[in-house]
C-alpha cells in the first residue's frame, strides 16, 4: 500500500521522539557527579601550591569511567545551554582566581638536640697527628762524684752528689755501694752518716758499669776548745790615722761584718783588693737581730766554714784583729735611730768580751738613691742622723768611724744612681763601680 508522504513524515517524527526519550531515560539513570565542595577546592588549590612537584593534578587523577559519567544529560537545549553558561564561569574562577596567601606559620620552637652521638658516617674525618720521632738515645760515658775524699767524725753527716757524663744522657740511674757498713751508713740520696772510727770506700755504679769512687775516713772527734771567759769590754784609744793609703795585704787580718750591702763587697773582693780578709755577712742582718740566740726560730746569723754562728763567736773563730762592721740598714726602719745605736753598743760589747784585742771599725750606713720612699723609718734623713750618732759612739769607745757614705753620696746626701745596682727596686745596694769607690775610700781612711 502506498503511504502518503505526510503520514510518513509524522511517523518519522514520532520515531525520532521515541529514540530521544529513550536516550534521556538512560542518562537519567546514571548518577550525576557532584561538584567538589568549596573547602575541598580550596584545600586542593592550597595543596597544589605547597606540593606542586609531588601532588598530581586533580583532574588528571580522576578515573576514565568517572570522567565519562560526567556528561550532562540532554534534558533540553535550554537547560544544557544554561548549565554550560553557569558552569563555565565557576570553572574559570576556580582555575584562574589566585589563591589567598597562606598565613605565615608560627616558628617552631627549636627542639633540644638529642644526646646521641652523630653516626660515624656523618662525622668529619680527622687527620691523625704525626707521631714525633723518638729522641736519640744518649748512652752514659761516665759518672763523677762531687767529693772523692771525706774526713768525718762520729755523728757527722755529709751528702755526696753524682753527675752523669754527658749531662744529657738518656738514663741517669745508678746505685751506691760501700764497704765497712759498720763505719758509715748511706741512703739512695747520697747522705753519708759516720758511725765510728774507720774507713770506707763509696762507689757509684751506673747501669752500664761506669764508676767513680769516694774514700771516707772517720776520725776520733777532737775535744772542744775551751771558750774564753767573757769579760767586761775594755775600750782603747783609737789608732792615729795619718791619711796614708794602705795596700791590699793590710786587710789580711781583717774580717768584715755586714748585711746584703756588704755581700756585694764580698763578691767584689774576689779580685784580691782586700787581701785575705774574711766576711761574716748575710742578708737582713742588723745590730739587734745579731743578738738573738743561735737556736731562735727566726734568727739571722752568718756562717763560718759552713756552720751558722753568732757574729761575736764568728769574730773569735776567725782570729782576725781588725773588725769592720757595716750594719744598721735593717735596724733603722724598725728600731729608729736610737734603737739602732743601742744595738750597736750591745753587739760591740759582745765582740770585745770574746775578742778583747781586736780593733773595731764602724762603717757608716750608705744612703738610698734620690726619691726612694718607704713606709718604715728608713730614709736618708734618718741614715744621716744615725751616722752622726755612730761617729759620736766611736769617739767615746775608741772605735774608728769610717764614713763610707760620703764617698758614694751626692750633694743632697743620696746614693749616686751610677753606683746603685737596684734603682728600680730597693735603691740601696751598690754595684761593682760603687764597690771600687768603697774599697779605695777604705784604703785611704783606715791608717
Amino acid at each position: 500500500m502506498k503511504i502518503k508522504k505526510p503520514l510518513l513524515l509524522i511517523c518519522s517524527a514520532l520515531l525520532a521522539a521515541a529514540m530521544l526519550c529513550a536516550c534521556n531515560v538512560t542518562g537519567a539513570l546514571e548518577p550525576r557527579p557532584e561538584p567538589p565542595e568549596e573547602s575541598e577546592t580550596a584545600a586542593s588549590v592550597s595543596s597544589q601550591q605547597s606540593e606542586e612537584s609531588s601532588e598530581p593534578d586533580a583532574q588528571s587523577s580522576l578515573p576514565e569511567s568517572k570522567a565519562e559519567s560526567s556528561i550532562v544529560p540532554e534534558s533540553s537545549a535550554e537547560e544544557q545551554s544554561s548549565e554550560a553558561v553557569s558552569s563555565a564561569p565557576e570553572s574559570s574562577a576556580e582555575s584562574e582566581a589566585p589563591s589567598e596567601p597562606e598565613k605565615p606559620s608560627e616558628p617552631e620552637k627549636p627542639s633540644e638536640p638529642e644526646k646521641t652521638s652523630a653516626p660515624e658516617s656523618s662525622a668529619p674525618v680527622q687527620s691523625q697527628p704525626e707521631t714525633p720521632a723518638k729522641p736519640k738515645y744518649v748512652e752514659i760515658e761516665g759518672i763523677k762524684l762531687t767529693a772523692h775524699n771525706i774526713i768525718l767524725y762520729p755523728g757527722d753527716e755529709y751528702t755526696i752528689f753524682a753527675n752523669m757524663i754527658p749531662d744529657n744522657a738518656t738514663r741517669n740511674d745508678f746505685k751506691w755501694e760501700w764497704t765497712n757498713t759498720d763505719v758509715i751508713s748511706m741512703n739512695s740520696d747520697g747522705l753519708v752518716k759516720a758511725k765510728k772510727e774507720g774507713t770506707s770506700t763509696i762507689t757509684a755504679i751506673t747501669h752500664n758499669g761506669k764508676t767513680d769512687v769516694c774514700e771516707v775516713e772517720v776520725r776520733k772527734r777532737p775535744p772542744e776548745p775551751e771558750k774564753p771567759k767573757e769579760t767586761k769590754p775594755v775600750y782603747k784609744d783609737p789608732p792615729v790615722l795619718d791619711g796614708s793609703t794602705v795596700s791590699a795585704s793590710w786587710f789580711d787580718d781583717a774580717v768584715f761584718v755586714g748585711d746584703s750591702v756588704s755581700n756585694m763587697l764580698y763578691f767584689y773582693s774576689d779580685n784580691g783588693c782586700l787581701g785575705d780578709a774574711e766576711f761574716l755577712t748575710i742578708a737582713c742582718l742588723g745590730y739587734n737581730n745579731a743578738l738573738w740566740d743561735i737556736d731562735y726560730k727566726y734568727a739571722v746569723h752568718p756562717s763560718y766554714k759552713g756552720k751558722k754562728v753568732t757574729v761575736d763567736e764568728g769574730v773569735r773563730l776567725t782570729g782576725k784583729k781588725k773588725v769592720f762592721i757595716m750594719l744598721g740598714m735593717n735596724d733603722i726602719g724598725g728600731y729608729g735611730v736610737e734603737g739602732t745605736i743601742d744595738g750597736m753598743k750591745k753587739l760591740t760589747d759582745r765582740i770585745l768580751s770574746k775578742s778583747p784585742d781586736v780593733q773595731i771599725y764602724i762603717q757608716s750606713v750608705t744612703p738610698l738613691i734620690p726619691g726612694m720612699t718607704r713606709k718604715d723609718m728608713l730614709n736618708n734623713a734618718n741614715v744621716a742622723k744615725f751616722n752622726k750618732r755612730a761617729a759620736e759612739v766611736c769617739e767615746e769607745r775608741g772605735f774608728v768611724f769610717v764614713n763610707v757614705a760620703e764617698a758614694v753620696s751626692d750633694s743632697n746626701g743620696a746614693l749616686y744612681y751610677k753606683y746603685c745596682s737596684d734603682p728600680g727596686y730597693m735603691g740601696l745596694h751598690m754595684n761593682y763601680d760603687g764597690c771600687e769607690v768603697w774599697v779605695n775610700y777604705l784604703k785611704s781612711h783606715v791608717a
